[in-house]
C-alpha cells in the first residue's frame, strides 16, 4: 500500500513535470515556426517581409498579453490559466496548419492566407502568454524558498529545451508533409493540456474576486531586476542574431558553410545553458548572490573570448561560456524578483517578467545587429559593459534594500 505522504509526493512530482512539459511545448511552439513558416510562405506567394510580420505580430502581442495575464491568473487560478493557454495553443496551431494546407492546395489566395494566419498568430500569443507566469507562480507556491533558485532554473531549462526541439521537430516532421509539424505539435500540446486537467491540482491558490490595487512597477524595488531580466534575454537573442554575421565575416564562408557552422555554435550555447540550469544549479542549491556573480563573471569571460579568440574553436568556446553564464544569471535574477514581492503578487510579477522578457527578445536582434554595423567587436564590448553595469546595480540594490538574498 502507498501511504498518503508518498502519494502526495508522487502527485507533486508528476504535477511539476507536467507543468515543465507545458513550458517545453511552448518553447517548441515559439521556435518551430521559424523553420516551418518561411518556406511555406514563399511557396504560397507571400513576400519575405509579410512572413516576418507574422512572427513579429505574435511577439508584440505576447509582450502586451503577458502583462495582462497576472490579474487573470489571480481570478481564475493557475491551473485553469495553463489549461486555457495550452488549449488555445493546440487549437490555433491546428487551424494554422489547416489554413496553410488549404493555401498550398490553391483553395485560398495568398492575401486571404496572410490575414487568417495573422489573426491566428495573435490568438496563439494571447493564449501562451499566460502559460509561463501561471507555471512559475504554481511552482513557486509549491516549493520552499531554499529550493526556489533550482525551480526557476528548471523553468528556464524546460523552455530552452523546447526552443531547441522546435526547429528539429519541424525539420524531421516536414518529411511527412509541409504542414505535418503543425498538426503533430498541436496534438502534443493538446495531450499535455488534457494531462494537466486530470492530474494537476492547485490546493494552495486563493482566488481573488476583488480587484487588487494597481502596482506602480516603476517605484517597486523589484523594477531593477525586471530590467535585468529584459537585458539578459536581449543579450541572448541579440547574440543569436549576429552570430551568423560574425562567423561568415570572420572566416569568409559562403551561406551553406555559415549555416552549418552556425548550427554547431547555437547547439553549444544551448547545451551549456541547459547543463547549468538542469544540473549545476539544482545540485549545488546556489543562491541569488552566487548565481548573479557567477553569471556576470562567466558572461564577461565569454565576451573577452569573442573579442580575442579568432579561431572557430574559440567561437565555440565563447558560445559555451555565454550559454553557461546565461544559465547562472537567468535563475539568479528571477529568484531575486520572487523574493522581493509578497505571495499574493507573484502571479502579477511573473506576468510582468514575461512581458519584459518578450520586450528584450524583440529588441535584442535589432540593437545588437545595429551595433555590429559599427564594428565586428562593438556588440561584445557593449555586452561586457552591460553585464558589469548589471552587477553594479545588483550590489547597489542589495545594499540599499538590505535584503538577504
Amino acid at each position: 500500500m502507498i501511504n498518503s505522504e508518498t502519494y502526495s509526493s508522487l502527485h507533486e512530482r508528476l504535477s511539476r513535470w507536467l507543468l515543465l512539459s507545458c513550458l517545453m511545448a511552448v518553447g517548441i511552439g515559439q521556435s518551430f515556426i521559424f523553420t516551418s513558416l518561411p518556406p511555406i510562405g514563399r511557396e504560397i506567394g507571400l513576400a519575405d517581409v509579410r512572413i516576418s510580420t507574422l512572427i513579429t505580430a505574435g511577439a508584440a502581442t505576447f509582450v502586451v498579453a503577458a502583462f495582462l495575464w497576472g490579474g487573470i491568473i489571480n481570478r481564475i487560478g493557475r491551473v485553469r490559466s495553463v489549461i486555457i493557454g495550452m488549449s488555445s495553443y493546440a487549437v490555433t496551431i491546428t487551424l494554422t496548419g489547416f489554413v496553410l494546407q488549404e493555401a498550398l492546395a490553391k483553395h485560398l489566395s495568398a492575401e486571404e492566407t496572410y490575414y487568417l494566419v495573422f489573426g491566428l498568430r495573435i490568438i496563439f500569443s494571447l493564449g501562451i502568454a499566460g502559460v509561463l507566469p501561471s507555471v512559475q507562480t504554481y511552482l513557486i507556491a509549491h516549493t520552499d524558498i531554499k529550493h526556489r533558485s533550482s525551480t526557476i532554473a528548471m523553468i528556464g531549462a524546460a523552455f530552452s529545451i523546447g526552443m531547441i526541439l522546435g526547429p528539429a521537430f519541424a525539420s524531421l516532421l516536414s518529411s511527412l508533409g509541409l504542414t505535418a509539424p503543425f498538426y503533430i505539435i498541436a496534438f502534443l500540446a493538446g495531450s499535455i493540456a488534457l494531462l494537466v486537467v486530470f492530474f494537476v491540482k492547485d490546493t494552495k491558490h486563493v482566488r481573488q474576486f476583488v480587484k487588487p490595487p494597481k502596482i506602480n512597477w516603476l517605484t517597486q524595488p523589484v523594477m531593477p531586476f525586471l530590467c535585468m531580466s529584459s537585458l539578459s534575454i536581449l543579450s541572448m537573442t541579440g547574440v543569436q542574431q549576429i552570430m551568423s554575421f560574425l562567423i561568415q565575416d570572420r572566416f569568409q564562408l559562403d551561406v551553406a558553410q555559415t549555416t552549418h557552422q552556425l548550427g554547431f555554435a547555437m547547439m553549444t550555447m544551448s547545451c551549456f545553458s541547459i547543463l547549468v540550469q538542469m544540473i549545476l544549479v539544482p545540485r549545488f542549491q546556489l543562491g541569488v548572490v552566487t548565481l548573479i556573480f557567477s553569471g556576470v563573471g562567466v558572461g564577461v569571460l565569454a565576451q573577452l573570448a569573442f573579442i580575442f579568440l579568432d579561431s572557430y574553436a574559440g567561437v565555440l568556446f565563447a558560445m559555451g561560456l555565454f550559454g553557461a553564464g546565461f544559465g547562472f544569471l537567468f535563475p539568479g535574477i528571477v529568484t531575486a524578483q520572487t523574493l522581493l514581492v509578497k505571495d499574493d503578487q507573484q502571479s502579477r510579477l511573473a506576468s510582468m517578467n514575461a512581458s519584459m522578457q518578450g520586450l528584450g527578445a524583440a529588441l535584442g536582434p535589432v540593437i545588437l545587429a545595429s551595433l555590429y554595423q559599427l564594428g565586428q567587436l562593438v556588440p561584445f564590448f557593449g555586452l561586457m559593459f552591460g553585464l558589469i553595469f548589471m552587477l553594479v546595480v545588483f550590489m547597489y540594490c542589495k545594499s540599499k534594500s538590505g535584503h538577504a538574498f
